[in-house]
């Protein structure tokens, strides 16, 4: 057990109430490893405190969903640690209103994007393919001996890596992924074609979003980008979940695969920060890498995969950002 581990072991071991978080708008990987969080505490710390809170429940059955507490707020209550999963620091996991982000808990970060947070946080970040794969390797090294297996810890595991994965196609897999996946696999069998029928779901809120998306997508070479401001959120009266599942649809699914497309971004606004926009990129291997792109606005994640939190003032129109976007774009390719 290296000098980290030891240190969330030690963590965890001398709190009594412990809370954990994810990122805004959190997806399977960022559930399946809240999840499996709060199931590896329960086992081997039955006499600790465990609570998840986010401020939606996944649109998805997977195994003990319903043991995250839906809140509006995420505030500061009786709790000793902080444990964040799938994102590297508390600002990205809270609104300005949420005054957790006062607390001066002790904060443990379980991550595996390439972007590492510049914040005195202890963080457990081995550049694994998921945060899934990131808490079961790490509860290997913590529970040493005592580390098994249970149907819903596999279960968890294979929906959390399968998803964050692509089903094995992104670059972050590696062979320690396919071992661990196969272990899971052996214990629990889950139908990996259910996995992603289940992930790729949509609630029907979501359609009419999608359609307006597919008709502002803009194309200018092999690129795609589309976007969606607050005033037609406002002017079609969007649910911002609804907004929120058809901007992951449209970005996963259809942005690079547009005949003669291999990336492009996503742009939307704040729900809850008016002067807040959120942008997704994505990239083909041997095409395109969008991080630097990122990295530049402010942002990072992997090659393929990546964002930023971009701030203007209020009322600064769409066209301004996108035509601010795809500057630091053009600057970013000539280099």
């Amino acid at each position: 057990m290296d000098k980290k581990h030891k240190q969330l072991k030690k963590s965890i071991e001398k709190a009594s109430n412990i809370l954990i978080l994810s990122h805004k708008g959190p997806d399977m990987d960022a559930f399946c490893s809240m999840l499996l969080v709060k199931e590896f505490l329960n086992i081997y710390y039955p006499e600790k405190k465990v609570t998840i809170k986010a401020k939606r429940r996944p649109s998805f059955n997977i195994p003990r969903m319903h043991d995250v507490d839906i809140v509006k707020r995420i505030n500061q209550g009786d709790e000793d640690l902080i444990i964040i999963t799938d994102m590297s620091d508390l600002e990205t996991v809270c609104d300005s209103m949420d005054n957790i982000l006062d607390s001066k808990m002790d904060v443990v970060i379980i991550d595996h994007h390439q972007q590492v947070s510049e914040n005195h946080h202890l963080i457990i970040n081995e550049g694994m393919s998921s945060a899934t794969e990131q808490v079961i390797e790490t509860f290997k090294q913590i529970l040493g001996k005592k580390f098994k297996l249970t149907d819903e810890i596999a279960a968890l595991g294979q929906y959390g890596i399968n998803a964050d994965t692509g089903r094995f196609l992104y670059e972050t897999t590696t062979s320690n992924t396919f071992r661990l996946f196969a272990d899971l696999f052996e214990f629990n069998p889950i139908d990996l074609e259910e996995i992603t029928y289940k992930n790729n779901k949509v609630p029907r809120g979501s359609s009419s979003v999608i359609a307006y998306l597919l008709e502002k997508i803009v194309i200018e070479g092999d690129m795609a980008y589309t976007y969606v401001s607050l005033e037609d959120i406002k002017s079609h009266d969007w649910k911002d979940s609804d907004v929120n599942e058809a901007i992951n649809f449209v970005k996963n699914n259809y942005i690079r695969f547009i005949q003669g497309v291999h990336w492009g971004f996503m742009l939307k606004p704040s729900f809850k920060e008016e002067s807040v926009w959120w942008l997704s990129l994505r990239g083909t291997k041997e095409y395109q890498e969008v991080d630097g792109i990122a990295e530049a606005l402010g942002g990072g994640g992997h090659k393929f995969a990546s964002g930023a939190r971009l701030e203007y003032p209020v009322g600064t129109s769409v066209d301004k950002i996108l035509k601010d976007i795809l500057h630091t774009i053009e600057g970013v390719k000539k280099k």
